[in-house]
């Protein structure tokens, strides 16, 4: 575990095809949908808030956690306004400490 080190995450649908064109698996292409595209950006920030050099066991289970908060992403209701949807998006951030589902404009 000491040289692990997470550098990129995608998040896409279940149903999204993993495969090229020219059937080699595609590990890089952002989702088709907008809201994986949103949790995917919000992956990123969690990457660079969890990062602990020193203790890399720790950043894995901690940003493992926050990914795993995204298992009821469209049953869960915003935790500011109390609604599923706001511009047609689920509540796609997560705060890193509480897990609190929260809409990118409810956040701040």
């Amino acid at each position: 575990m000491r040289s692990l080190f997470i550098d990129r995450t995608i998040v896409r649908a279940f149903n999204e095809n993993l495969y090229t064109e020219d059937g080699k698996l595609d590990i890089w292409s952002k989702s088709n949908y907008h809201v994986f595209q949103k949790v995917t950006d919000h992956a990123t920030t969690a990457l660079l808030h969890y990062q602990l050099p020193q203790m890399p066991d720790v950043v894995v289970r901690s940003f493992m956690t926050w990914l795993r908060s995204f298992i009821k992403l469209f049953q869960t209701p915003c935790q500011r306004c109390g609604k599923y949807l706001q511009d047609g998006l689920p509540p796609t951030w997560r705060d890193f400490r509480t897990l609190e589902a929260f809409h990118d404009s409810c956040r701040q």
